[in-house]
């Protein structure tokens, strides 16, 4: 599939920066509506809630089929969201986009009630001098002052998360850098927010570099996805209950659970958040797949006091 790339024009969306806020709210649906950024379904509404900084000059984030050295794929289709999606990124640069989220809270919830959190998943790759030239990711509730994401006290953040210790010096913040022989991916939970109406998070995405030419991609989003989970007792995201495979499956995916239960339910979604499948007491360890589209799709599965959320692949 990849080959068919160098034949792929980019095609380019440019995204303003200036205007009304439009925030995603996945706190309104009981049956834990999912809201995801894939940049290539004829749904992706990265137009209408992505924010690019046009007050930079030279941003250099753009919609579209990367064809560069490193990048040449999104992650599960043509097109991602990419730091200029042919030439190298230039110094001296500083690029940020943004989008923001309304987080779950006992008075978002509608009749839903329960528990509510938040979740949300960031698959990204990097490509550029470690430690002098990248990308970091910053939060602001309520318009508060941005802060870096780990150390955002509200956050309970799993995955391929970059430390303290990994500043860039283009930026003097910690961020990604270097190489990513794979894709990232980071899982991020905000707990439901009770002492006011509602919570307004947002994500702010900035990559600088400095004053030597490397001729690097720079970085790239691959996927965004965020959702509401509501449940009648609090359930806890634990990403080490299952592993599925074959990753892509034609005809059957296999559920290997790590942890046992007696009680376990599965549902699975497609990219826009809308239920495809549903089995309340899952006792089994296949899931037949044929009667699904090629695509990709969130699998999620529950145990009544975990929850795991894990990509499938069809591929017929």
């Amino acid at each position: 599939m990849k080959a068919l790339v160098t034949i792929i024009f980019a095609t380019i969306s440019t995204i303003n920066f200036y205007g009304q806020t439009n925030y995603i709210n996945v706190c309104v649906d009981c049956n834990n509506l999912m809201h995801s950024f894939d940049f290539n379904s004829s749904t992706d509404s990265t137009d209408y809630f992505l924010i690019v900084d046009t007050s930079q000059s030279n941003n250099l984030w753009q919609l579209g089929t990367p064809n560069k050295t490193v990048f040449n794929y999104g992650y599960w289709g043509p097109k991602a969201f990419v730091t200029d999606t042919l030439n190298p990124y230039p110094i001296n640069n500083t690029s940020s986009f943004q989008f923001s989220m309304i987080n779950c809270s006992w008075m978002t919830s509608g009749n839903c009630g329960g528990y509510m959190e938040l979740w949300i998943t960031i698959i990204t790759k990097i490509n550029s001098d470690s430690k002098k030239d990248g990308g970091t990711i910053e939060v602001s509730h309520n318009n508060s002052p941005w802060v870096n994401l780990i150390n955002d006290s509200l956050a309970y953040i799993t995955g391929d998360i970059y430390s303290s210790n990994d500043t860039i010096h283009s930026m003097g913040k910690p961020g990604y850098s270097g190489n990513s022989d794979n894709w990232n991916q980071i899982d991020i939970n905000y707990q439901p927010e009770m002492a006011q109406p509602f919570d307004t998070i947002t994500l702010r995405f900035t990559f600088t570099s400095d004053s030597i030419q490397t001729n690097k991609d720079g970085w790239m989003i691959g996927l965004i996805q965020m959702g509401g989970n509501f449940e009648g007792i609090e359930e806890i995201q634990n990403d080490n209950l299952i592993s599925i495979y074959p990753i892509p499956a034609s005809e059957e995916i296999v559920i290997q659970q790590k942890i046992k239960s007696e009680k376990s339910s599965i549902k699975i979604y497609d990219l826009t958040g809308r239920l495809i499948l549903e089995k309340s007491n899952f006792t089994e360890h296949k899931i037949d797949v044929q009667h699904l589209n090629n695509g990709i799709y969130m699998l999620k599965y529950s145990d009544t006091k975990n929850f795991s959320i894990k990509k499938i692949v069809v591929q017929h």
